[in-house]
């Protein structure tokens, strides 16, 4: 009888122990956890406070990196990291796996922790994702079932320390703003500035952007005066969450692991900027492309392009830029605006199009063909162009003009890269947004504009860039990915102005990653170049990449890049003359090597030299005001 009594107490007792331990467990024991990276020197610590806030913290071994920073999204009306509650263990796993990329190096490799941690608030629940790598934290929320509008989020990262400089763009449509390097006291206060930032502080560089944005607007920053927040300039009032347009088997909808998610939130945490500009990030918080599909038809190349030097691309005139293109071995023609008004002898612009990249195969030299975006807004409309522009031999098209990245308009992006796959185009956005990683599915997105380049310095628009425009840019917009600056004027007539010199305007081409690389000025001032057999070389993507020890954000630039057995160094200075010290340790022995200095007596001129090096050697060279240095060594 007393065994039978103790039974009744026990299943009377227990539901009430459990309920109790998962009390517990909400209000004192697991509100919060932290995570780390693989070699256990990156941590970040979730936790919720005691006034309900979701928040969190990043360490670099002993050193804090971001004080207690607050998470969350608001969805209908309510913002979850307010009163939320962790409600179970996370979920780990590790990531580790490599893959083939065209950029700063030939693969990627992507080893990560990775946490699902469970949250609630009220009647909603949902995930956040924590992601942990040697060099970055990035995080993602999971999108409660039955959410109807999208408010806007509180993600944020509050700096532990002073910055010594900040690298930031102005607001801009695409991207086109200004890139400065300040200190925090002249960042504006609660004005949206453009991702990436670049952060140095503490003996260490961090860069906030974001990956794998799908099926959001994008995402812009605002500075406080001690950290950043997460904003929408172009749907500061958020938006209808309305089901993914997806009509493929394979097309990217905004989801993770079965749920509907937000992008990833990114920050880079270099030793170096050697460390920062070789990161994978965000292509490696990207996904990977479908399973079968064969992307090998994708080539890396040098292209000519008519427009910014002369304007509109006259037909007549079509063939001497194609033989140009052959006589540099340069693999791509691009055909810009202007295409639409030819007509001659009874043949409309479709017919004279295609005759012209005809005459391109028949050399060895593909084309690239520039549309409106507003002639392909819509899905049907878009793929009946693309299938034109596929059908008259093109091998890529370069579409421009496009809207404000809101939530719709970065669905029809990822339209465009599936589209462009099937038919197997390249594929070039100007008048952009930033992109966030998805050239890892979609390799065609070979580049992409959303750059101040050097249609900002151009004098039929009036256009100058300042002194220190390459030498702030690298660390802004770059970070996120391939940049279309179009490199390399050579007209004397337009660095007549800000005097950028010819060393300096080479040194873009290698500094600048664009897998495909449109060369900006006339065919002419290449080809009669003292540094022609220099731009019949050049590669567009690379072996290995160096940022060198002399590099200073706002002040001078300079990379060494390796392509099979020959280095490229390319180095940009800013507004004063300046002296730097190229180490040559990269170098495995002794080598011939190519150099290209500064004529300090004429901009538009060079100092090329030619002699032998080991990797014992320090080059000192002298850089003027908007100068810089090229060499090849090999």
């Amino acid at each position: 009888m007393n065994k039978v009594i103790i039974v009744l107490i026990a299943l009377l007792v227990a539901p009430n122990i459990f309920f109790a331990a998962a009390r517990n467990y909400k209000k004192e024991k697991k509100q919060i956890v932290e995570v780390k990276s693989p070699d256990k020197q990156l941590s970040a610590t979730i936790k919720i406070t005691k006034e309900g806030k979701l928040t969190y913290s990043v360490s670099s071994g002993k050193v804090l990196i971001l004080n207690s920073s607050q998470l969350g999204i608001t969805v209908d009306g309510i913002d979850l990291g307010s009163g939320a509650t962790i409600i179970s263990n996370p979920d780990k796993r590790e990531i580790n796996e490599s893959y083939s990329i065209f950029g700063n190096h030939p693969q990627a490799h992507n080893h990560a922790f990775e946490y699902d941690i469970p949250l609630e608030n009220g009647s909603k629940k949902y995930k956040l994702y924590v992601r942990v790598y040697n060099d970055a934290v990035a995080f993602r929320y999971s999108i409660p079932k039955g959410s109807q509008f999208f408010n806007g989020e509180s993600t944020s990262w509050n700096l532990a320390a002073k910055p010594k400089k900040i690298a930031w763009s102005e607001l801009s449509q695409c991207y086109e703003g200004f890139s400065h390097v300040t200190t925090p006291e002249n960042i504006p206060l609660d004005k949206s500035i453009m991702a990436p930032v670049t952060i140095e502080m503490a003996g260490k560089f961090l860069s906030i952007s974001e990956a794998d944005c799908e099926t959001f607007s994008d995402m812009a920053l605002t500075f406080n005066g001690n950290g950043f927040k997460a904003v929408y300039p172009f749907q500061n009032e958020g938006w209808e969450i309305k089901k993914s347009i997806v009509d493929r088997s394979f097309m990217l909808d905004g989801k993770y692991l079965g749920e509907s998610v937000t992008p990833w939130r990114t920050m880079i945490v270099a030793n170096n900027l050697n460390e920062l500009v070789n990161s994978d990030l965000l292509t490696n918080l990207s996904p990977a492309p479908e399973k079968g599909t064969d992307f090998s038809w994708v080539k890396p190349g040098r292209s000519l392009w008519q427009w910014w030097s002369t304007g509109a691309p006259i037909y007549e005139e079509q063939k001497n830029w194609y033989d140009a293109a052959a006589k540099l071995n340069w693999e791509y023609y691009l055909i810009d605006d202007g295409w639409r008004d030819w007509q001659k002898d009874g043949k409309d612009k479709w017919d004279l199009l295609a005759e012209v990249i005809a005459y391109g195969k028949t050399i060895g030299v593909k084309t690239n063909v520039w549309v409106d975006s507003k002639e392909m807004r819509h899905a049907k409309e878009r793929r009946i162009y693309l299938e034109k522009i596929k059908a008259i031999g093109a091998s890529g098209i370069k579409i421009d003009f496009i809207p404000d990245a809101t939530s719709d308009i970065m669905q029809w992006y990822i339209g465009t890269m599936q589209d462009c796959a099937e038919l197997k185009l390249l594929l070039n956005f100007h008048g952009s947004v930033k992109p966030t990683g998805l050239r890892r599915a979609y390799p065609n997105d070979i580049t992409r504009e959303a750059v101040r380049g050097n249609e900002y310095h151009m004098t039929r628009y009036n256009r100058i860039a300042p002194p220190e425009q390459d030498v702030c840019l690298p660390f802004t917009r770059p970070l996120a990915g391939a940049t279309d600056v179009t490199p390399v004027i050579m007209d004397p007539r337009e660095l007549n102005t800000t005097k950028f010199t010819w060393a300096h305007e080479f040194a873009q081409a290698i500094i600048y990653l664009s897998p495909i690389t449109h060369f900006t000025d006339r065919y002419q001032y290449y080809i009669q170049s003292p540094m022609f057999d220099l731009f019949k070389e050049i590669p567009t993507t690379w072996d290995e990449t160096k940022v060198l020890s002399c590099t200073s954000m706002g002040e001078v630039v300079a990379y060494a890049r390796r392509k099979g057995n020959t280095w490229w160094i390319g180095a940009m200075n800013g507004a004063k003359d300046k002296e730097i010290k190229i180490p040559l340790s990269f170098l495995i022995k002794s080598a011939t090597g190519t150099f290209i200095y500064d004529q300090f007596q004429n901009n538009c001129s060079i100092d090329r030299r030619e002699f032998t090096v080991s990797p014992q050697e320090t080059l000192t060279i002298k850089l003027a005001s908007c100068g810089g240095f090229v060499a090849r060594i090999k």
